[in-house]
Protein backbone atom coordinates (compact mmCIF):
# COMPACT_ATOMS: atom_id res chain seq x y z
CA UNK A 1 0.00 0.00 0.00
CA UNK A 2 3.29 2.21 0.51
CA UNK A 3 4.79 1.26 -2.47
CA UNK A 4 1.11 2.63 -4.69
CA UNK A 5 1.07 5.66 -2.68
CA UNK A 6 4.55 6.44 -3.38
CA UNK A 7 4.01 6.36 -6.87
CA UNK A 8 0.78 8.40 -6.96
CA UNK A 9 3.24 10.71 -4.59
CA UNK A 10 5.67 10.55 -7.42
CA UNK A 11 3.36 11.07 -10.29
CA UNK A 12 1.39 13.81 -9.05
CA UNK A 13 4.18 15.99 -8.53
CA UNK A 14 6.05 14.69 -11.61
CA UNK A 15 2.44 15.73 -13.20
CA UNK A 16 2.62 19.31 -11.29
CA UNK A 17 5.86 20.40 -12.07
CA UNK A 18 5.93 20.17 -15.70
CA UNK A 19 2.16 21.78 -15.42
CA UNK A 20 4.26 25.15 -13.03
CA UNK A 21 7.15 24.47 -15.96
CA UNK A 22 4.62 24.97 -19.10
CA UNK A 23 2.95 27.75 -17.23
CA UNK A 24 6.27 29.62 -16.59
CA UNK A 25 7.86 28.92 -20.00
CA UNK A 26 4.51 30.38 -21.34
CA UNK A 27 3.76 33.37 -19.32
CA UNK A 28 7.18 34.42 -18.80
CA UNK A 29 6.85 35.67 -22.49
CA UNK A 30 3.39 36.74 -22.11
CA UNK A 31 1.91 33.87 -24.39
CA UNK A 32 0.01 32.13 -22.14
CA UNK A 33 -2.99 32.90 -25.16
CA UNK A 34 -1.03 30.70 -27.62
CA UNK A 35 -3.53 27.68 -28.06
CA UNK A 36 -6.35 29.01 -25.91
CA UNK A 37 -4.15 28.70 -22.69
CA UNK A 38 -5.17 32.17 -21.53
CA UNK A 39 -8.66 31.64 -20.95
CA UNK A 40 -7.83 28.57 -18.29
CA UNK A 41 -4.69 30.43 -16.64
CA UNK A 42 -4.77 34.35 -17.47
CA UNK A 43 -1.40 34.61 -16.14
CA UNK A 44 1.13 36.86 -17.96
CA UNK A 45 4.56 38.46 -16.72
CA UNK A 46 3.07 41.70 -18.00
CA UNK A 47 -0.04 41.87 -16.45
CA UNK A 48 -1.66 41.57 -13.00
CA UNK A 49 -2.01 37.60 -12.10
CA UNK A 50 -3.69 38.52 -8.19
CA UNK A 51 -3.77 42.02 -6.38
CA UNK A 52 -1.81 45.20 -7.27
CA UNK A 53 0.64 45.93 -4.74
CA UNK A 54 2.06 49.70 -4.02
CA UNK A 55 5.88 47.85 -4.03
CA UNK A 56 5.87 45.73 -7.04
CA UNK A 57 9.79 46.19 -7.08
CA UNK A 58 10.03 44.42 -3.75
CA UNK A 59 7.27 41.95 -3.96
CA UNK A 60 9.01 40.59 -7.04
CA UNK A 61 12.39 40.45 -5.36
CA UNK A 62 10.83 38.61 -2.76
CA UNK A 63 9.73 36.37 -5.18
CA UNK A 64 12.51 35.53 -6.79
CA UNK A 65 14.69 35.20 -3.49
CA UNK A 66 11.63 33.12 -2.26
CA UNK A 67 12.47 30.74 -5.60
CA UNK A 68 15.72 31.07 -5.33
CA UNK A 69 16.21 29.74 -1.63
CA UNK A 70 13.88 27.32 -2.51
CA UNK A 71 15.75 25.75 -5.22
CA UNK A 72 19.38 26.30 -3.67
CA UNK A 73 18.22 24.74 -0.08
CA UNK A 74 16.30 21.56 -0.71
CA UNK A 75 19.45 20.51 -3.45
CA UNK A 76 22.08 20.80 -0.97
CA UNK A 77 22.86 17.30 0.54
CA UNK A 78 22.44 18.49 4.54
CA UNK A 79 18.85 19.65 3.48
CA UNK A 80 18.55 15.99 1.58
CA UNK A 81 19.60 14.19 4.54
CA UNK A 82 17.35 15.69 7.43
CA UNK A 83 14.34 15.36 4.62
CA UNK A 84 15.14 11.73 4.41
CA UNK A 85 15.03 11.28 8.04
CA UNK A 86 10.93 12.16 8.13
CA UNK A 87 10.33 10.27 4.09
CA UNK A 88 11.43 7.66 2.54
CA UNK A 89 14.43 8.67 0.63
CA UNK A 90 12.58 7.68 -2.64
CA UNK A 91 10.30 10.19 -2.30
CA UNK A 92 12.73 12.98 -1.43
CA UNK A 93 13.50 14.14 -5.17
CA UNK A 94 9.72 14.52 -5.78
CA UNK A 95 9.19 16.45 -2.35
CA UNK A 96 11.91 19.23 -4.12
CA UNK A 97 9.72 18.71 -7.93
CA UNK A 98 6.52 19.58 -5.87
CA UNK A 99 8.00 22.39 -3.69
CA UNK A 100 9.28 23.71 -7.00
CA UNK A 101 5.96 24.11 -8.84
CA UNK A 102 4.57 25.55 -5.81
CA UNK A 103 7.10 27.83 -5.51
CA UNK A 104 7.25 28.19 -9.88
CA UNK A 105 3.34 28.91 -9.76
CA UNK A 106 3.25 31.55 -6.95
CA UNK A 107 6.11 33.38 -9.03
CA UNK A 108 3.77 33.86 -11.64
CA UNK A 109 0.64 34.19 -9.99
CA UNK A 110 1.50 36.90 -7.51
CA UNK A 111 4.62 38.86 -9.97
CA UNK A 112 3.65 42.22 -10.50
CA UNK A 113 4.11 44.15 -13.96
CA UNK A 114 6.53 47.02 -13.58
CA UNK A 115 6.77 50.31 -15.41
CA UNK A 116 9.43 50.93 -18.54
CA UNK A 117 11.10 49.06 -20.98
CA UNK A 118 14.74 48.36 -22.14
CA UNK A 119 13.47 47.32 -25.52
CA UNK A 120 10.51 47.09 -27.84
CA UNK A 121 11.03 45.23 -30.83
CA UNK A 122 8.84 46.35 -33.67
CA UNK A 123 9.55 44.71 -36.62
CA UNK A 124 8.08 41.43 -36.86
CA UNK A 125 11.05 39.30 -38.38
CA UNK A 126 12.60 40.78 -35.45
CA UNK A 127 10.03 39.44 -32.97
CA UNK A 128 9.48 36.02 -34.45
CA UNK A 129 13.41 35.47 -34.79
CA UNK A 130 13.16 35.99 -30.79
CA UNK A 131 10.45 34.20 -30.08
CA UNK A 132 12.05 31.41 -31.76
CA UNK A 133 15.34 31.86 -29.82
CA UNK A 134 12.82 31.90 -26.50
CA UNK A 135 11.43 28.42 -26.95
CA UNK A 136 14.81 26.85 -28.82
CA UNK A 137 15.92 27.62 -24.98
CA UNK A 138 13.28 25.72 -23.73
CA UNK A 139 13.93 22.75 -26.31
CA UNK A 140 17.69 22.83 -24.89
CA UNK A 141 16.85 22.79 -21.62
CA UNK A 142 14.12 20.35 -21.71
CA UNK A 143 16.30 17.81 -23.80
CA UNK A 144 19.50 18.10 -21.80
CA UNK A 145 17.24 16.36 -19.27
CA UNK A 146 16.67 13.12 -21.35
CA UNK A 147 20.33 13.33 -22.24
CA UNK A 148 21.01 12.33 -18.61
CA UNK A 149 17.93 11.01 -16.58
CA UNK A 150 14.77 12.66 -16.95
CA UNK A 151 12.77 11.16 -15.26
CA UNK A 152 15.43 10.91 -12.23
CA UNK A 153 15.77 14.19 -12.42
CA UNK A 154 11.87 14.78 -11.57
CA UNK A 155 11.22 12.03 -9.00
CA UNK A 156 9.06 9.76 -11.06
CA UNK A 157 12.50 6.75 -11.07
CA UNK A 158 12.61 7.15 -7.32
CA UNK A 159 9.19 7.19 -6.68
CA UNK A 160 8.49 3.80 -9.21
CA UNK A 161 11.30 1.74 -8.05
CA UNK A 162 11.69 2.56 -4.39
CA UNK A 163 13.93 -0.20 -4.00
CA UNK A 164 16.71 0.94 -6.68
CA UNK A 165 15.73 4.93 -6.70
CA UNK A 166 18.89 6.38 -7.74
CA UNK A 167 19.82 2.94 -10.63
CA UNK A 168 21.50 5.31 -13.53
CA UNK A 169 22.13 7.98 -11.62
CA UNK A 170 25.94 7.56 -9.81
CA UNK A 171 27.47 7.62 -13.33
CA UNK A 172 29.21 10.39 -14.68
CA UNK A 173 28.74 10.76 -18.22
CA UNK A 174 28.57 13.69 -20.92
CA UNK A 175 26.38 12.88 -23.88
CA UNK A 176 25.75 15.00 -26.93
CA UNK A 177 25.17 18.81 -24.96
CA UNK A 178 27.23 18.20 -22.30
CA UNK A 179 30.51 17.68 -24.41
CA UNK A 180 30.17 21.41 -25.44
CA UNK A 181 28.88 22.94 -22.29
CA UNK A 182 28.99 21.33 -18.36
CA UNK A 183 25.48 22.92 -17.54
CA UNK A 184 23.02 22.91 -20.52
CA UNK A 185 19.95 23.29 -18.82
CA UNK A 186 20.65 26.09 -17.45
CA UNK A 187 21.99 27.32 -21.01
CA UNK A 188 18.75 26.86 -22.45
CA UNK A 189 17.30 28.86 -19.78
CA UNK A 190 19.80 31.59 -20.10
CA UNK A 191 19.12 31.69 -23.76
CA UNK A 192 15.38 31.88 -23.23
CA UNK A 193 16.00 34.53 -20.36
CA UNK A 194 17.65 37.21 -22.33
CA UNK A 195 15.37 36.38 -25.67
CA UNK A 196 12.46 38.42 -25.29
CA UNK A 197 10.54 40.87 -28.57
CA UNK A 198 9.46 43.10 -25.24
CA UNK A 199 11.98 43.29 -22.11
CA UNK A 200 9.86 45.18 -20.04
CA UNK A 201 10.97 46.36 -16.97
CA UNK A 202 9.44 43.62 -14.92
CA UNK A 203 10.73 41.28 -17.33
CA UNK A 204 13.83 42.35 -17.38
CA UNK A 205 14.27 41.78 -13.49
CA UNK A 206 12.83 38.26 -13.91
CA UNK A 207 15.59 37.80 -16.47
CA UNK A 208 18.22 39.34 -13.97
CA UNK A 209 17.01 37.19 -11.38
CA UNK A 210 17.24 34.00 -12.92
CA UNK A 211 20.25 34.99 -14.20
CA UNK A 212 21.72 35.04 -10.89
CA UNK A 213 20.15 32.36 -9.51
CA UNK A 214 21.94 30.45 -12.20
CA UNK A 215 25.41 31.39 -11.09
CA UNK A 216 24.67 31.14 -7.45
CA UNK A 217 23.10 27.63 -8.22
CA UNK A 218 25.67 26.63 -10.10
CA UNK A 219 28.73 27.41 -7.88
CA UNK A 220 27.13 24.89 -5.37
CA UNK A 221 26.21 22.70 -7.74
CA UNK A 222 29.67 22.12 -9.00
CA UNK A 223 31.19 21.76 -5.20
CA UNK A 224 28.20 18.91 -4.80
CA UNK A 225 29.58 17.11 -8.04
CA UNK A 226 33.50 17.79 -7.34
CA UNK A 227 32.54 16.29 -3.83
CA UNK A 228 31.03 12.90 -5.43
CA UNK A 229 33.06 12.49 -8.22
CA UNK A 230 36.81 13.97 -7.42
CA UNK A 231 39.05 14.30 -9.99
CA UNK A 232 37.20 13.22 -12.68
CA UNK A 233 34.26 16.48 -12.43
CA UNK A 234 37.90 18.64 -11.74
CA UNK A 235 39.08 17.14 -15.21
CA UNK A 236 36.00 18.23 -17.28
CA UNK A 237 35.42 21.34 -15.42
CA UNK A 238 38.77 22.50 -17.13
CA UNK A 239 38.24 21.18 -20.53
CA UNK A 240 34.45 22.08 -20.99
CA UNK A 241 32.70 25.64 -20.58
CA UNK A 242 30.15 26.04 -17.85
CA UNK A 243 27.23 27.52 -20.26
CA UNK A 244 28.37 28.91 -23.97
CA UNK A 245 30.55 26.66 -26.21
CA UNK A 246 33.79 28.32 -26.21
CA UNK A 247 35.85 28.74 -30.13
CA UNK A 248 38.07 25.58 -30.45
CA UNK A 249 36.53 23.93 -27.83
CA UNK A 250 36.92 20.29 -28.60
CA UNK A 251 34.25 17.27 -27.48
CA UNK A 252 36.44 14.71 -27.28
Amino acid sequence: MMRIIGMLYGLLSYLLGMLSLIVFVFAANNHMGIFGIETLLPLNIDQFNGAPSSYPLLVNIGLLVLFGLQHSIMARPGFKAKLVAILPASLERSTYVLATAIVTIALVQYWQPMAGSLWHVENEIGRQILNILFYTGWLITFLATYMLNHYHLFGLQQSFRSNDPDAGSKEFKTPFFYKFVRHPIQTGVAIAMLAAPDMTAGRALLAAGMLLYIAIGLYFEERDLITEFGDTYRDYKKRVPALFPTPGHKTD
